[in-house]
């Protein structure tokens, strides 16, 4: 399986945890801006040679990339993006200002026009994030993000977060799942995330996860995040790497 990783905190501390990693990998940075994630780059490929850095936008005022986001935000996004060729990470969830929501009610069709035309324009180097509900159904309505687009798109399933009666259902539609060379799984959370409260998912159950999701058919994940790694999660991953 192809093993990457997600950071959204990236410190020396813990982008010094490749030094971990014995396999060619590739790692989502969380950035604010084009200047502060190419800085990061130069910083990462010190560390490890055999990476490749995706760019993780992080969009001001909502956090992550929504149609709740501020059209003009957006805009000014987007056009960043077209300066580089990296890969990217459109990470499509609700504004972590709930507030957005209703200001932004009016612009909701206008904003997902705008990610869908870029994600469109730059479909072959974006990775979408998106909801694990969306296996339920193809049509699925998940807070705006069904964008019908044909990126390579990665289903969040952090079963440490989820009550096990919502794994075993995931368990049971995640194999159905077709075309599975355009999706990956990701997996966690192995430390926690902006929330600060994201429980953690341990070795042992880190391993669960990615046996399952190898024998389902999937042949990448990305784990989130590599601040968390140490020892003892690595030899779980070696595992499953090849």
């Amino acid at each position: 399986m192809e093993i990457d990783f997600y950071e959204e905190f990236p410190t020396q501390k813990n982008l010094e945890k490749l030094r971990l990693i014995r396999f060619k990998t590739k790692l989502f940075v969380a950035s604010k801006s084009i200047k502060e994630f190419k800085s990061l780059e130069k910083q990462i490929t010190k560390i490890k040679k055999n990476i490749t850095v995706a760019y993780w936008p992080i969009i001001k005022n909502s956090y992550w990339i929504s149609p709740f986001s501020n059209t003009r935000d957006l805009i000014e996004l987007f056009r960043e993006l077209e300066k580089i060729d990296n890969q990217i990470l459109i990470d499509l969830e609700m504004p972590r200002n709930k507030i957005m929501i209703g200001k932004n009610l009016f612009s909701f069709f206008k904003n997902k026009k705008l990610i869908k035309r870029f994600m469109e324009k730059n479909k072959e180097r974006i990775t979408t994030a998106q909801p694990i509900e969306s296996i339920f159904s193809k049509y699925i309505q998940i807070r705006g993000q069904n964008f019908n687009v044909k990126t390579e798109k990665s289903f969040m399933w952090y079963s440490s977060m989820l009550p096990n009666k919502l794994n075993n259902l995931i368990r049971k539609r995640l194999p159905k799942v077709k075309n599975k060379s355009n999706y990956s799984v990701s997996l966690g959370t192995i430390t926690y995330g902006v929330h600060e409260n994201e429980p953690i998912l341990k070795p042992e159950s880190l391993e669960k996860d990615l046996r399952f999701v190898k024998q389902a058919g999937f042949k990448k994940v990305i784990i989130f995040r590599l601040g968390g790694l140490n020892k003892d999660y690595m030899k779980v991953i070696n595992k499953f790497k090849g």
